[in-house]
C-alpha cells in the first residue's frame, strides 16, 4: 500500500502543528513554574475550608467519653485515630458514661467508681444479681 504525495504532506503538516502546539505548552508551563505562589493572606478563606466534624465523628468521640468535639473534620479524625490505637495498646479505656454512674449512684453503692465503661457495666451485672 502507497501513500499519496498530497496525504504524506497533509501528515508531515499535521506533526508540525503538534510540534509547535507542544512548544507553545512547554513554553506556557516554564512561565507559570517561575511565577511565585502568593500566599493567601485572608483567615476567612481558611476558615472557610476547614469543615466541622461529621456527626458520624462525633457519635463516636462520645461514644469513646470525648466531651470536648474538635472543631474540623481532620481534628476528629485524628483524635479518633490516635484514641483506637491507645485502646488496642491497652492505654485507653472509656470511661463509665453518666447513665452507668447515675444507675451506681440510685442503686445506693458506696465502693470505689469504676474507671471504665466495662468495669461499671460488670459492676452493675454484679448488683443487679443480688
Amino acid at each position: 500500500m502507497e501513500i499519496s504525495d498530497e496525504a504524506f504532506v497533509a501528515m508531515l503538516e499535521q506533526m508540525r502543528q503538534v510540534q509547535i502546539g507542544l512548544r507553545t505548552l512547554r513554553a506556557e508551563l516554564e512561565k507559570w513554574r517561575r511565577k511565585p505562589v502568593e500566599p493567601t493572606t485572608s483567615g476567612e478563606t481558611e476558615a472557610e475550608d476547614i469543615e466541622p466534624p461529621t456527626e458520624k465523628q462525633i457519635q463516636f468521640l462520645r461514644g469513646l467519653g470525648v466531651n470536648d468535639i474538635p472543631a474540623s473534620k481532620d481534628e476528629a479524625r485524628r483524635l479518633l485515630q490516635e484514641l483506637n490505637e491507645k485502646r488496642e495498646a491497652g492505654e485507653y479505656s472509656i470511661p463509665p458514661t453518666a447513665k452507668q454512674l447515675k444507675y451506681l449512684k440510685d442503686l445506693k453503692y458506696a465502693g470505689p467508681m469504676p474507671a471504665s465503661k466495662e468495669a461499671a457495666w460488670k459492676l452493675l451485672q454484679d448488683l443487679k444479681k443480688d
